[in-house]
């Protein structure tokens, strides 16, 4: 069952390459800050697209580090999707496993699940929003 929004971001793609030219595989690199929960964090992470047989869609999956703003307590995340153009923008739906430690302000990610909706446009900004999966 899908649980509430804990989780709003704003950033933009800081890189990419590709990795594979036969399997049309593109690793991106991105930026975001915003409030998970009411508390500020930043998240830097990396998703590899792999094509598939449909036309524009793609097979996501990547690796995430969260950190609190201003502290050094972090969360990881591994996360996988599938990516589809619509229109000028690309639209990234797919699952988050959350890692953390058992204490601090990010306790509770250790072991969630979310669901997460990302939207990247044309000049490769990114809002992301995540909800609980319950």
């Amino acid at each position: 069952m899908l649980g509430d929004l804990f989780y709003e971001a704003t950033g933009r793609i800081t890189s990419k390459r590709v990795l594979d030219l036969e399997r049309l595989e593109i690793e991106s690199s991105y930026f975001v800050e915003g409030k998970m929960r009411e508390i500020e964090v930043v998240e830097i992470g990396t998703f590899t697209n792999i094509s598939t047989a449909t036309r524009g869609v793609f097979f996501v999956q990547g690796k995430d580090i969260v950190t609190v703003k201003g502290s050094d307590e972090i969360a990881t995340v591994k996360a996988q999707g599938i990516s589809k153009l619509r229109g000028t923008s690309k639209v990234i739906c797919g699952s988050n496993f959350y890692s953390s430690s058992p204490t601090g302000k990010l306790a509770f990610l250790n072991n969630l699940v979310g669901v997460h909706e990302a939207l990247v446009d044309s000049d490769g900004n990114l809002i992301y929003k995540v909800w609980e999966w319950k």
